[in-house]
């Protein structure tokens, strides 16, 4: 691919998307409850404002207190206006997904094509050490999810989403049938919500952190994704 071409990539991030194996299964359905009893939890997966920024393209942005992390199409990375080395191997390094922990002690990335690699580093006094990294065997040029959750970190993949705990790096994958639309998850009680167009209908889908199926249904788009909680048919 011509690089000239290339540069037109972040107009495109949302038509490209792929599909996912399913599984399990599950005899439970969801249940509307209380908006008052529902804690608040990061917000469904949304795409960064993609914008120029001192003549580079920004394709994300993240920030908690005291830290802020930026990614670019040509594959700069900026953590609290500081450089950090883009490890990416390939041929285009373009910054996909960046996310900082909310203690700011732990920063990820999702970065370049061919291959597609996911980063995690951890801060050490003043400088960022890499350790995790695994190559995301797809090269879909959009914005996938990426955020944490406490010590676990949860990001989108050619399985489906997965969720990797930085304590003890185990790994788990919640796997679906159709293209991701939407992604909500609960610190507190570790459960997470995916909504895929399947044929054209919405799917709902609540997993546990560990890849737990615990319920699927037909989602009419209505109800928020945390007022949903599981029943026994």
């Amino acid at each position: 691919m011509e690089k000239k071409y290339f540069l037109f990539i972040p107009l495109f991030f949302l038509l490209f998307s792929f599909l996912f194996p399913f599984k399990g299964g599950s005899d439970r359905c969801f249940a509307a409850v209380d908006q008052a009893s529902v804690s608040e939890s990061p917000a469904s997966i949304s795409l960064p404002e993609v914008k120029e920024q001192d003549g580079m393209i920004r394709t994300c942005y993240d920030s908690k207190p005291g830290i802020s992390a930026s990614g670019f199409l040509d594959g700069t990375i900026l953590v609290d206006g500081n450089p950090l080395e883009n490890r990416s191997a390939g041929k285009y390094k373009t910054v996909y997904a960046i996310a900082v922990s909310d203690d700011g002690e732990y920063l990820s990335m999702i970065a370049g094509v061919y291959p597609r690699n996911l980063y995690v580093y951890q801060k050490k006094q003043e400088s960022w050490n890499l350790i995790y990294s695994v190559n995301l065997e797809d090269n879909v040029r959009r914005v996938p999810f990426l955020a944490f959750s406490g010590n676990m970190l949860l990001y989108e993949d050619s399985e489906g989403i997965s969720v990797l705990n930085l304590t003890t790096f185990s790994h788990f994958s919640m796997a679906f049938r159709g293209r991701l639309k939407n992604v909500d998850y609960n610190p507190e009680q570790e459960y997470v919500w995916v909504v895929s167009d399947d044929d054209g209908k919405e799917q709902l889908y609540m997993f546990l952190y560990n890849g737990s199926l615990v319920a699927s249904a037909q989602y009419d788009g209505k109800e928020r994704l945390k007022t949903l909680k599981v029943v026994e048919q």
